[in-house]
C-alpha cells in the first residue's frame, strides 16, 4: 500500500516538472523573437540618427534617442553588440557612424583602430550636440576624439 502511495507521488512530480518544464520552454521561446525585433528596430532607429550626442540635449536636458538606441544595443552580449555596431557603422548616417564606433571602441579596440585609420582624409561631416549647442564637424575628428577617451566617462554602461 505504502509502495503504491510513493509511487503515485514520484509520477505526480514528474508529470508537475514536464509541465513545468513545457510552461518554461513555452516562455522563453515566445520572448526571444520580440527582443530581436527590438534589437533590429533599436539598429534601425540608431542607424537614422541624424545627430550625435552623449548627455541632456536642448532646454530640459534631455537623452537623445540616439543615446538610448546605443545604451540598448551596449546592454547585449559583447558578440550581439559588436555585430550591431558594425552594422550601424556599414549602413548608418555620420552620427550614426559615431555611436557605432563608441561602441566598437568599448568591445575591440583593433576594429576600432582599423576603422579610425581609413577615417584619415576624410572630409564627412557630422552634426553634434552637447548642452543647447549644435554644431558641425568632421567625422574623423569626432572619431578622434573618442579615441583620445574624451566620450570615456558618458560611454560606461548606466546601471
Amino acid at each position: 500500500m505504502m509502495l503504491n502511495f510513493v509511487r503515485s507521488c514520484q509520477d505526480l512530480i514528474r508529470r508537475c516538472a514536464a509541465r513545468r518544464f513545457a510552461v518554461a520552454l513555452l516562455i522563453f521561446s515566445c520572448s526571444v523573437a520580440p527582443a530581436q525585433d527590438t534589437l533590429s528596430a533599436t539598429v534601425k532607429s540608431l542607424a537614422e540618427t541624424g545627430m550625435f550626442a552623449f548627455g541632456g540635449v536642448g532646454f530640459i536636458g534631455k537623452i537623445s534617442q540616439g543615446e538610448i538606441d546605443f545604451r540598448v544595443i551596449q546592454s547585449q552580449p559583447a558578440a550581439v553588440a559588436l555585430a550591431s555596431f558594425e552594422t550601424i557603422y556599414a549602413t548608418g548616417d555620420s552620427a550614426a557612424k559615431l555611436y557605432a564606433l563608441a561602441g566598437i571602441r568599448q568591445l575591440d579596440r583593433e576594429r576600432f583602430k582599423e576603422i579610425l585609420r581609413s577615417l584619415d582624409g576624410s572630409q564627412e561631416m557630422v552634426f553634434t550636440m552637447q548642452g543647447c549647442v549644435m554644431e558641425r564637424h568632421r567625422l574623423a575628428d569626432v572619431a578622434r576624439a573618442i579615441d583620445a577617451g574624451s566620450y570615456d566617462d558618458r560611454l560606461k554602461p548606466r546601471q
